[in-house]
């Protein structure tokens, strides 16, 4: 494949990554979080993103000095032939254990919830054969299925607070941040173990040949994840109490069974399992792809779907031959996670950071930031090149002269200020409670305002990509 042949835009990539993400927390370890960290649950997830951010750190890094290239391909180039293989199959085997988890899973969601007579032999044969058929494509198909339903589970989100506002008691998240740091941080462990799933994107860096683009849309497709969690779990406290989701196999399903739009819409769940279905599958999709790709790296290919059946028939068997009941999946699941992904992704990650140095910044995007300042349609002033005015647009002018550089340092101060939210509200709470509730409210407008600058971030990373390279850079 060409170094600038792109076959999914950096949007796609970002909703393909909030899929990702979103896709585990919603079914199997909100319970064990908020057994941990009750009334406070919604601030976990602000450890698992820093993680991230630093790994999008790395695949830009890496991407930008080796373009054209997945991160099998990658490994084979800094380690070596053996020392890369040994890296590869270190990734193939979490792969293989992820897809044992997810699979196992939502065929145990599927059985419990909606077809309860249906051997769960039979739900995980009709996921694998899913998974068989999209073997056959790219995931150009799968970024496109993505593209229809990862809005709608987004507005669907955001309007949960308004769907719920008859059954919400604010008084369920207080007092607020008195947890002990020592329990958030294990809660934010254990998440790390989850969103460690985004080594996954690392397969498809490839096909994205502008490494700011890279950067911007994991960036942008974790927050979202981040954001949209964080949600669901305030919203768990705020209807269900600090104690009884910790008892609930389910409770984001339990959460949303308390929809009831007058007399006649008290069905809401069936709605929102029809959206979330897709998000969830859409996520398995994913990492089986991403699954083959690795395979195939160790022969030196790229096309997968000779080996298609075999791996998902291998899939199938080592599925079902796996687990022997449900709190062995769960187990597994939520804690097994965390130890894979802090066994050997941070050594991983070191080991290519200083080994990337080696090779030179191939990447145009420096010429071209340079020159953005030259190419600009209007000025600070909201003016046009011609000298007029445009009214309304002035504030949209000043948006757009802002360099991405700008709104990647934004993001990050205030990720920072995340941390002094929370930090300032575990340290003070106990004895004040309005700065607990005043460090609640910062901490939720800075994700709000996170999901803006990174989007921008986004916009900019694609400004900068059609001026290095407009012939190659599709719009997103």
């Amino acid at each position: 494949m060409p170094v600038n042949t792109q076959v999914i835009n950096q949007r796609q990539l970002s909703w393909l990554v909030g899929s990702l993400l979103i896709g585990g927390g919603l079914l199997s370890i909100q319970h064990d979080l908020v057994r941990i960290s009750h009334m406070d649950i919604w601030f976990v997830y602000l450890l698992p993103t820093v993680y991230i951010l630093f790994i999008s750190y790395v695949f830009a890094q890496l991407s930008m000095r080796l373009p054209g290239k997945h991160l099998f391909e990658i490994n084979f180039i800094l380690f070596g032939r053996w020392f890369g293989m040994l890296a590869n199959m270190i990734l193939l085997i979490h792969l293989w254990f992820i897809l044992l988890r997810d699979l196992r899973m939502f065929g145990k969601f599927i059985g419990t919830l909606l077809l309860p007579n249906t051997p769960e032999e039979m739900l995980v044969l009709l996921l694998v054969v899913m998974l068989m058929f999209y073997g056959r494509t790219s995931a150009e198909v799968i970024s496109r299925v993505n593209d229809l339903f990862f809005p709608v589970f987004f507005a669907l989100t955001l309007m949960l607070p308004f769907l719920l506002s008859n059954e919400m008691s604010f008084h369920l998240l207080q007092p607020v941040l008195t947890t002990s740091p020592k329990q958030l941080g294990y809660a934010g462990l254990l998440s790390v173990g989850w969103y460690g799933d985004i080594i996954v994107a690392g397969a498809f860096l490839h096909m994205i040949w502008n490494s700011s683009q890279i950067h911007s849309a994991l960036r942008h497709g974790s927050l979202m994840a981040t954001a949209l969690l964080s949600l669901f779990l305030l919203m768990e406290v705020s209807v269900l109490g600090p104690n009884i989701p910790g008892n609930l196999i389910y409770p984001s399903y339990s959460l949303v069974q308390h929809i009831q739009i007058t007399d006649f819409l008290d069905r809401m769940d069936l709605l929102i399992l029809s959206i979330w279905f897709p998000i969830i599958v859409g996520k398995m999709i994913f990492i089986y792809l991403a699954f083959l790709i690795g395979i195939t790296s160790l022969i030196r290919q790229r096309d997968y779907t000779l080996i298609n059946s075999p791996v998902s028939l291998f899939l199938l068997l080592t599925t079902i031959l796996a687990f022997k009941s449900t709190p062995e999946v769960f187990s597994f699941g939520n804690y097994s996670s965390p130890v894979l992904v802090l066994s050997y992704q941070p050594v991983l990650l070191a080991a290519m950071l200083l080994l990337m140095r080696r090779f030179p910044k191939r990447s145009p995007e420096r010429h071209a930031e340079g020159s953005s300042g030259k190419s600009q349609g209007h000025d600070r002033d909201g003016m046009s090149k011609g000298g007029n005015r445009h009214p309304g647009k002035q504030l949209g002018s000043r948006l757009d002269a802002i360099s991405g550089r700008t709104w990647l340092r934004a993001g990050n101060v205030l990720l920072a200020l995340g941390f002094v939210f929370v930090g300032a509200g575990l340290i003070f709470s106990r004895n004040y409670a309005v700065i607990g509730k005043l460090a609640g409210f910062g901490y939720a407008l800075v994700l709000a305002l996170l999901l803006f600058v990174t989007h921008m971030e986004m916009r900019k990373a694609k400004d900068l990509a059609a001026r290095s390279s407009p012939h190659s850079a599709q719009t997103s």
